[in-house]
């Protein structure tokens, strides 16, 4: 018995001794000098952060303040063929809000969407009244709100107006009220676009060149007595094209534009209503190409050459070397300083497209235009669309009010929501072949800011020293780009003194000074 204690009590004292051991290397394990550095695990997003800043090519940044381009209006869109339809959509979204109203923020808030301060009414021929027309879809028909001659009911309309008086609740500080034909009864045809059979004809008869002026002019009058903030009208459109079918639309010869402008300015006068008004015109389709002959019609003519200061204009067709060569030209005819302004574009190409692809090339010709042109405002054309088309900036369905938003949205944005009103274009400048960019001064009400827009149209990324710009580190990133919608990245782009720019993105630097 007596051995079996001695064998137990060794047997525990080795037991002792082992768990002495034992903590001892546990406590030796976790001491602070020995301690075993834990694996870091990256989100994807850091990881691709990491892999961007490692392929980055470096290139070189310039901004001279002292070279001061144009003073900047603003940035819009147009209401036509989507606001008569959206404009009633009254569903309630997973986000609270009706379809229309969360479609009027994205487009006109700058808190909650891009900022765009220009809305542009469509004053429509009538077409949707009346059926009487070669437009088979009803989407790009439009009502007028005359209901017999020289009788108005501004009840109609009411989904489109809806969207104008709320864009300008929003925040837009200006409206464009624009037509595409002139009312239906005072059209050759009898519709609100040309015959098939009289193509390369206008559908206006000159004897009623005053007539559709009055009723445009009796439209407009109404909503300015409304207190709209309308800034400028737009009686013709495109005026080179036949407009035959498929949309309202009206073709002018050259000489008839210029006999038709000035019979409208002659009404216009009459109306001290409507003296802070400004015409627009003559909004060719392209700044190049059918648009000289145009011009060289207005300029032409000695009423409207000395009461024209600007110029409105469409930039379809019209690449980089077309804008320069017009740009050119208008010096070469002693009208460098004739103000211009893009009042239309979108891409000409089929089929939706959600991605970068179509943002960049939005976000470039925006840049080119600005750059080359000078223009001072530039508004996008069908801002809402159903079509299979790269056009709209948000996408729907008809069926049941689906809203999705395509890149473009937010590439338009990195100008919109930071480029305000009153700011002023200065020189800027990059090494980067792939890089677009244009540089603005302003005060946003609370600072002074100087705002660069880049847009890196390769798929490479690259980096500039923020030091190049002389402009200190009191800065903000917002970026566009595959796995960004115009957020704020600062931190994840900054490193060492560099802004990093992913590939296929849209960026805004906003310096506070």
């Amino acid at each position: 018995m007596a051995g079996f204690r001695k064998r137990a009590l060794a047997i525990a004292m080795i037991g002792v001794m082992c768990m002495s051991v034992f903590s001892t290397v546990l406590l030796s394990g976790c001491s602070k000098g020995e301690e075993k550095p834990k694996e870091t695990t990256l989100s994807k997003e850091e990881k691709e952060n990491v892999k961007l800043k490692e392929k980055a090519r470096e290139i070189k940044v310039s901004i001279d303040l002292n070279n001061v381009h144009q003073t900047i209006e603003g940035f819009g869109a147009s209401g036509a063929w989507w606001s008569q339809n959206v404009g009633g959509w009254t569903k309630i979204q997973k986000n609270g809000l009706e379809t229309r109203e969360w479609i009027a923020q994205l487009l006109f808030d700058r808190e909650n969407g891009i900022g765009l301060n220009t809305y542009r009414y469509n004053v429509g021929g009538g077409s949707a009244d009346s059926g009487n027309c070669d437009i088979g879809d009803k989407w790009r028909r439009a009502e007028s709100f005359e209901t017999a001659p020289g009788v108005y009911d501004f009840t109609k309309d009411a989904n489109a107006v809806w969207f104008m008086n709320r864009a300008v609740e929003l925040g837009a500080t200006e409206v464009v009220m624009f037509a595409n034909s002139p009312l239906e009864r005072f059209t050759i045809s009898g519709k609100a676009h040309g015959d098939a059979n009289a193509a390369s004809k206008s559908n206006l008869a000159p004897e009623n060149y005053a007539a559709y002026s009055n009723y445009f002019l009796d439209v407009v009058e109404h909503f300015v007595e409304e207190g709209l903030p309308i800034k400028f009208i737009s009686p013709l459109n495109e005026p080179q094209w036949d407009w035959t079918s498929g949309q309202e639309g009206c073709h002018f010869e050259p000489q008839e534009v210029v006999d038709f402008l000035k019979v409208f300015i002659e009404e216009l006068e009459k109306r001290p209503t409507l003296a802070g008004v400004e015409l627009s015109a003559p909004e060719s389709g392209e700044w190049g190409n059918t648009n000289y002959k145009y011009m060289e019609a207005i300029f032409a003519d000695e009423v409207l050459a000395n009461y024209f200061t600007s110029l409105d204009c469409h930039s379809y067709w019209s690449d980089k070397a077309a804008k320069t060569k017009f740009k050119s030209w208008l010096t070469g005819k002693g009208y460098e300083d004739m103000v211009l302004r893009t009042s239309e574009w979108c891409e000409m190409v089929n089929g939706t497209d959600y991605t970068m692809d179509s943002a960049v090339n939005l976000a470039k010709e925006i840049n080119d235009d600005l750059t080359v042109l000078d223009v001072v405002s530039w508004q996008y054309w069908i801002a809402v669309s159903c079509y299979n088309y790269r056009d709209g900036l948000i996408y729907v369905t008809t069926a049941n009010e689906v809203v999705v938003v395509p890149k473009r949205l937010w590439a338009m944005g990195n100008f919109s929501k930071f480029v305000l009103t009153g700011y002023q274009r200065v020189e800027a400048d990059s090494t980067g072949t792939s890089l677009e960019i244009s540089a603005f001064t302003g005060n946003n009400g609370t600072e002074d800011q100087v705002v660069v827009v880049m847009t890196n149209t390769s798929s490479a990324p690259v980096k500039y020293k923020v030091s190049d710009l002389n402009l200190g580190e009191n800065f903000k990133l917002y970026v566009t780009d595959e796995t960004h919608n115009l957020e704020e990245i600062t931190s994840e782009r900054y490193e060492d003194g560099y802004i990093y720019l992913s590939g296929q993105s849209v960026n805004t630097l906003v310096v506070s000074k």
